[in-house]
């Protein structure tokens, strides 16, 4: 899709010859004060305690390599049947094609955030999500289609209320030649049924995963490839292709998330709107 001596000091060996010069010498000549250097090697030198080690410094704080990042310890917490206690989504919104994140163009009155776009495709989709109240990794599979088995879903549950592209059925048709769009599920539900689980499966496999905000498909202003929000520990990134683009009008994309150990998260929303009228550029801070 879119959108990846050794080297030898010669100092030491100088050294090492200037001080074995200077014992033979010492060894055959008295000093002024009348100490040779055998009456000096009898006399014990004082020795001093080795000092306690210093504690190394922070190598990312010094700006070196970054500690490696801990996996995240299982609560223990069981929800109630229905409670989201899998992951939390930490950013879903929109990028441009660049990987540069842009802010919604507003928040509709029922509190879903508005994307606008031109020509339906073009640009990135954008998912981010952490460790919820299960204590649980954010779950990665995004392909885990078996006909006759609903049960089996991408981790990364995402679903349209309408069509996208031709709307095809076929799951996960992605690939040249037979590349098709993806179904719409209306009224959104999570209900456990093939159509629906079709349906997700078909969205998420077209999704790339990226674990290392170093590595994202996103970046900041300066050019620095960075995950949206700093908690981030998983994103997914999807390169909207005009196969399985948003028709014209408002498109709802209903999203969860679910661990590692198969428990979901809270549902966040969002608002596509794809007009053919010219886009106003935001003002100006």
């Amino acid at each position: 899709m879119w959108k990846w001596g050794r080297v030898v000091s010669s100092l030491s060996l100088v050294a090492l010859c200037a001080c074995g010069s200077a014992g033979c010498a010492a060894k055959s000549a008295k000093s002024a004060s009348g100490v040779t250097a055998a009456d000096a090697e009898e006399t014990p030198m004082p020795t001093v305690p080795p000092a306690a080690p210093t504690p190394a410094a922070d190598a990312s704080a010094a700006g070196g390599p970054k500690a490696l990042p801990t996996r995240p310890i299982p609560t223990g917490v069981k929800g109630k049947k229905g409670e989201p206690i899998g992951p939390i989504i930490t950013h879903f919104g929109a990028a441009r094609a660049d990987g540069t994140p842009v802010p919604p163009e507003s928040i509709g009155k029922d509190g879903i955030p508005v994307y606008v776009t031109r020509s339906g495709s073009g640009f990135i989709l954008v998912i981010e999500g952490k460790t919820g109240l299960a204590g649980h990794e954010v779950g990665r599979r995004l392909f885990v289609h078996v006909p006759g088995d609903p049960s089996e879903r991408a981790d990364m549950e995402l679903e349209s209320n309408r069509d996208l592209g031709n709307g095809s059925a076929a799951v996960c048709d992605r690939m040249r030649p037979n590349i098709g769009g993806i179904p719409g599920i209306n009224p959104p539900s999570f209900a456990s049924t093939q159509k629906i689980s079709d349906a997700i499966n078909d969205f998420a496999c077209r999704f790339e995963t990226f674990v290392e905000s170093d590595f994202s498909c996103t970046m900041t202003k300066s050019g620095d490839y960075q995950f949206v929000n700093p908690e981030t520990t998983t994103q997914f990134c999807l390169l909207m292709a005009k196969a399985w683009g948003f028709p014209e009008g408002d498109t709802i994309l209903s999203l969860r998330l679910r661990d590692t150990a198969g428990n979901a998260g809270p549902v966040k929303k969002l608002r596509i709107r794809h007009t053919a009228q010219p886009v106003p550029p935001k003002a100006a801070k």
